[in-house]
């Protein structure tokens, strides 16, 4: 009976032991955090999203895990526009779908992401 429970008990450690560490507990997520705390970010002139191409790779990275994979490649072409410093990107209604198309606002000098939706 006693082997059992040891079996048992090594099994468990090494189950546990095999797993992946969670993000707060990763060494290099720590650091990484210690260091931007003590730090000032470096902001480029032109701003974290400095060009439409950088607009719809966040729009759509934004996009897919609210309403699927199928959003990205199913609404091209997507369009951006700037006016007053955030970067409006909307994509195309192909006929596919239920229709619509999804709309994410960006701040062009700091990246946030301002407002999402997907009119139907």
């Amino acid at each position: 009976m006693s082997y059992i429970r040891i079996i048992l008990a090594f099994v468990v450690v090494a189950v546990s032991s095999a797993q992946e560490p969670s993000s707060s507990d990763d060494q290099a997520v720590d650091y990484a955090r210690r260091l931007a705390a003590r730090q000032k970010t470096a902001v480029p002139t032109s701003g974290f999203v400095p060009d439409s191409d950088t607009a719809v790779a966040i729009a759509t990275a934004v996009l897919v895990p609210i309403y699927g994979k199928s959003i990205a490649a199913s609404e091209k072409p997507w369009h951006a526009g700037l006016k007053g410093g955030v970067w409006t990107v909307v994509g195309t209604f192909n006929g596919k779908g239920n229709g619509g198309e999804g709309i994410v606002q960006i701040d062009k000098r700091t990246g946030a992401i301002i407002f999402v939706t997907h009119t139907m």
